[in-house]
């Protein structure tokens, strides 16, 4: 019977710590206009998945290197395989606020999922994004940076 029990326990903790450690790039759901509230690491290579909505295309995203090494960040629209961000690089434990009003997106971006990808080459990611999205391109100055 301690068998069975001690078995039983080892796959259920086998099972549970695959699906906490896999990587997922599902878009995570956050609540008012943030889009993104994500800690993203573990690998050389992250994705990170958010959505934004239909009309709320200006989007402000604040990414922070918490790392000591450089990382790329990309930026890429998952209908379209558009990139709104190309090997955007961080340096160690610096942060970069992006507007999509700032790169010459006056419309704002396409809505629907998007995929953000950090790249630490031959180390390990360790990075951070907040992000917003409004359907007003002057609101995005008036959002505080948490990170």
């Amino acid at each position: 019977m301690n068998k069975r029990i001690l078995l039983f326990l080892v796959l259920s903790l086998s099972i549970a710590t695959t699906t906490v450690g896999a990587a997922s790039a599902s878009p995570i759901k956050t609540g008012g206009n943030n889009i993104i509230s994500q800690r993203s690491g573990g690998s050389a290579t992250v994705q990170e998945a958010f959505s934004v909505p239909k009309g709320w295309g200006h989007v402000k995203l604040c990414m922070k290197n918490h790392s000591d090494h450089p990382v790329r960040v990309s930026l890429t629209h998952s209908g379209s395989n558009k990139t709104y961000i190309e090997n955007l690089v961080i340096a160690p434990h610096d942060t970069v606020t992006w507007k999509s009003t700032d790169q010459g997106f006056s419309n704002g971006l396409r809505s629907g999922d998007y995929i953000l990808q950090w790249r630490g080459s031959d180390y390990k990611v360790d990075g951070e994004t907040w992000g917003v999205a409004d359907s007003q391109p002057g609101n995005l100055s008036k959002q505080s940076t948490p990170i």
